[in-house]
C-alpha cells in the first residue's frame, strides 16, 4: 500500500495539470488587462487637454501670423518706389528711343504729318543793348554775323542801336526772304542752294503746310518769324532799276553769295541812283565788270555792278533818280543789275530800303 500511495503522488491526474495552465494565462490576461486600464487612467489624469492644445496652437500661429503682416508693410512700399523710378526715368527713355528711330527711317516720308521738331524750329532770344555795345559786339556775343541781326530786326540804320533798343536774337545766322510770284519752298531750297530739304524750311520757319504766299517771308538759313526793333533811316532809298528781282540777298548765283540783289530789265535800260550822295568811286573789275559807288549821309553806300555803259564820273554829285548808267548785253550777267547797299562796312539787304 505504501507504494500505491507513492504512485499516487507521483503521476496526478492529466486534467489537473492541465487546469493550471489556463489559470496562469489568464491571470497573465488579467494582468495585461489592469496594465492597460492604469496607463489608461495615468493618460487620462496627466496629459493636458484637448482645448489647451488648440489654443497653444492657435497661439504659435500669432506669431507666425505677425511676422507675415511685417514683411508685407515692408514690401509694398519698396514696389511703389520701383514703380515710380521706372515711370520718372527708364519707361521715358526707352519711349523716345523707340519713337526716334522710326522717324529717322521714315524721315522723307508723307507720315511726318507737319509735326514741327523743337530742335528744328527757329528760335529767338531778347537782348537789350548796354552801354558801349555795338551791332558787331553783339552779333560777336552770340557767334552770329552782323547781316542776320539786320535782316531779323529789320535794321536800316545801324547807327540807331542803341542803349535800350531791343533785338531778337536767332539761334542760327540767316536773312528773311520776301516769297515771289510763282515760289515754292522746293525752288526757294534750290534757289539758295541749302543744305536742307524743302520740307525742313518748312519745319524751320513753323509752316503748317508747304504753302506759301506773296509777300510772305521766310528765313533763310545761313550756307519765327518776329520783328524786332525796327531801326529808321532818314535817308530813303529807291529801286535804281525798274525791273524784277532774280536774285535776293543771301542767295547762292554761280557758287557765290548774293551779297545785294539783282534785277533784270531789257537791254538799253537806264540804272537810276538810290539816293542823294557823290560818285566815290567807278571803273571796271573782275568781281563786278563795269561798276559805280556812291557814297550817302550816315555812311551809307551803294554800289551798282554789271553795267554796260557809265556816265558818271568819280566826283560828281548826284541826286535820287539821276541816271548813272545803263545795263545791256555785254554785260557779266546780261541786261541785269548786281545792286548793293552797306552802312559802315556792313552789307544790308536792300530789298528792305526800296
Amino acid at each position: 500500500m505504501a507504494r500505491d500511495s507513492y504512485d499516487d503522488m507521483v503521476s496526478p491526474d492529466p486534467r489537473m495539470r492541465r487546469g493550471s495552465s489556463s489559470s496562469k494565462v489568464g491571470l497573465i490576461a488579467a494582468f495585461c488587462v489592469l496594465i492597460c486600464l492604469v496607463a489608461v487612467v495615468l493618460y487620462l489624469l496627466f496629459a493636458p487637454p484637448q482645448e489647451e492644445k488648440v489654443e497653444a496652437i492657435t497661439t504659435s500661429h500669432e506669431p507666425i501670423s505677425v511676422e507675415v503682416k511685417e514683411p508685407v508693410k515692408v514690401v509694398e512700399p519698396e514696389t511703389k518706389e520701383v514703380v515710380e523710378v521706372k515711370t520718372e526715368a527708364p519707361v521715358q527713355s526707352v519711349k523716345e528711343e523707340s519713337t526716334v528711330a522710326p522717324v529717322v527711317a521714315r524721315e522723307l516720308s508723307s507720315a511726318i504729318k507737319n509735326d514741327i521738331s523743337p530742335s528744328n524750329k527757329l528760335t529767338f532770344k531778347e537782348h537789350i543793348v548796354q552801354d558801349g555795345e555795338s551791332l558787331v559786339s553783339i552779333a560777336e556775343l552770340y557767334s552770329l554775323k552782323p547781316e542776320t541781326l539786320i535782316s531779323v530786326n529789320r535794321i536800316k540804320n545801324i547807327a540807331a542801336i542803341t542803349p535800350g533798343v531791343k533785338l531778337m536774337i536767332p539761334d542760327r545766322d540767316g536773312v528773311y526772304y520776301t516769297v515771289k510770284d510763282g515760289d515754292m519752298l522746293s525752288k526757294i531750297v534750290r534757289r539758295f542752294e541749302l543744305d536742307m530739304t524743302w520740307k525742313e524750311l518748312q519745319e524751320l520757319n513753323g509752316l503748317k503746310s508747304e504753302n506759301i504766299k506773296v509777300g510772305q517771308e521766310l528765313f533763310i538759313p545761313d550756307p519765327i518769324q518776329t520783328v524786332g526793333a525796327v531801326s529808321a533811316s532818314s535817308i530813303s532809298f529807291k529801286s535804281p532799276l525798274k525791273g524784277s528781282i532774280t536774285a535776293s540777298f543771301g542767295q547762292t548765283v554761280d557758287g557765290k553769295n548774293v551779297k545785294g540783289i539783282y534785277i533784270s530789265a531789257s537791254a538799253g535800260s537806264p540804272v537810276m541812283a538810290a539816293g542823294k550822295g557823290a560818285v566815290v568811286d567807278a571803273g571796271v573789275n573782275d568781281e563786278f565788270g563795269r561798276f559805280v559807288v556812291i557814297s550817302h549821309d550816315e555812311g551809307y553806300k551803294t554800289t551798282y555792278a554789271y553795267l554796260e555803259r557809265v556816265e558818271v564820273k568819280v566826283g560828281n554829285e548826284v541826286e535820287q533818280g539821276d541816271i548813272i548808267a545803263s545795263v545791256g548785253l555785254s554785260s557779266l550777267i546780261p541786261s541785269t543789275l548786281y545792286f548793293l547797299l552797306e552802312q559802315s562796312g556792313i552789307t544790308l539787304n536792300p530789298e528792305i530800303f526800296i
